[in-house]
């Protein structure tokens, strides 16, 4: 993990309100920390496979942006902060988005509305918003 980079994120993230967003690329960047997403897991697939899913999600022409949006800011010393969802926007289904990011063995899988998630980055967008959840 790069702490640089993990204090950087930290103070850029309590600048914030709460549920504090951070672009999927700036959240991956320095992080290898198995705990910051999906560590309920029982066979995690790396931090580096949600990285590379995330980074394909933004190359298809019908996404947007992806977020991760946290749910702990600082979970402790030497840890990065913890995100259990993540948020797609973009004109890609639901399907095919469950599809793709099937490895990462979410949970939950669907419009971000259902999970309490504010409409403003769908307006930011001018997209729908979709949710990938791990509890």
């Amino acid at each position: 993990m790069d702490d640089t980079k993990c204090r950087a994120l930290k103070a850029e993230l309590a600048a914030q309100p709460e549920p504090q967003l951070v672009a999927a690329e700036r959240f991956f960047d320095g992080n290898d920390d198995l705990g910051s997403i999906g560590c309920n897991l029982d066979e995690h697939p790396g931090v580096d496979a949600f990285r590379d899913i995330f980074a394909g999600l933004l190359r298809r022409p019908d996404v947007q942006a992806v977020y991760a949006q946290i749910s702990e800011l600082d979970p402790g010393d030497g840890c990065w902060p913890f995100a259990d969802t993540v948020l797609v926007a973009g004109t890609i289904s639901a399907d095919e988005l469950r599809e793709a990011v099937s490895p990462l063995q979410p949970d939950e899988v669907g419009d971000a509305a259902q999970f309490g998630v504010s409409p403003a980055i769908g307006k930011k967008h001018g997209t729908p918003v979709l949710a990938v959840w791990w509890d």
